[in-house]
């Protein structure tokens, strides 16, 4: 009985060291293998399948990195764009980290001819603060979502919204200015986003004009000199 009971000890301790060891956020992430009924959009060396500034984008540490400078300011809103057919439903699993600046993950997009690499669409935003993990809509109405909240348009456009989070309690489950997994879900005119599996933002979209499909795209913001990077990004359609 003595045996079973240091056995059972011991393999208690073992499970406790095995989930009580964090990854280090600021550790950039091992490159893995794209989970069951995923497909991987970068190859973790170049940028084919994607266009965008040279200016801007470049493969560093086996990253998607975006760096802006005093001598390369961003001029407006400008996107890496995926260079793969519109997509309708899916899951996109995306781990990023940004260092400084304004980011964020472009999806159901169109693009905007009016701009350099523009794109229109729902974002998952990036940037420390407030505004991580909020759900914005470039053309489709702006910060739709802050963290925290469920939005809904109506077919008239009109917005409701309901809180299911504290924005500062779900804050404590990112890492601002470290390594996190963004998981954003598009299923119909629903859009759920997630930063670490704790759901960040939600969207309803009911109005007509709201894209069925759509691609996706990585954005540098105007604003200071900034950097981001971006790894790890695997996608999973869900059209019938």
């Amino acid at each position: 009985m003595k045996r079973f009971v240091l056995l059972g000890f011991a393999l208690a301790i073992l499970t406790f060291a095995t989930f009580s060891r964090a990854a280090d956020p600021n550790q950039i992430p091992a490159t893995k293998e794209a989970p069951d009924g995923f497909v991987s959009l970068f190859d973790g060396k170049t940028l084919d399948g994607w266009e965008g500034d040279a200016k801007f984008w470049s493969v560093e540490d086996g990253c998607i990195t975006g760096r802006s400078t005093e001598e390369t300011p961003v001029p407006y809103s400008e996107y890496l764009v995926w260079q793969g057919e519109p997509v309708g439903d899916f899951t996109l699993l995306v781990d990023f980290c940004i260092y400084s600046g304004n980011s964020g993950i472009e999806y159901r997009a169109w693009k905007d001819d009016a701009r350099n690499f523009g794109l229109n669409g729902y974002q998952a935003d990036i940037s420390p603060g407030d505004i991580m993990g909020i759900l914005y809509g470039e053309a489709l109405g702006e910060i739709i979502a802050w963290r925290g909240e469920k939005a809904t348009f109506d077919k008239d456009g009109v917005k409701t919204i309901e809180r299911f989070g504290d924005a500062q309690e779900i804050a404590k489950s990112i890492h601002m200015t470290g390594w996190n997994t963004y998981r954003v879900e598009a299923r119909g005119n629903v859009f759920t986003e997630y930063i670490n599996d704790v759901k960040t933002s939600e969207l309803v979209d009911e109005r007509p004009s709201s894209p069925k499909q759509g691609i996706f795209g990585l954005q540098i913001h105007p604003g200071p000199p900034m950097k981001f990077q971006y790894k790890n990004i695997f996608l999973k359609k869900l059209d019938k």
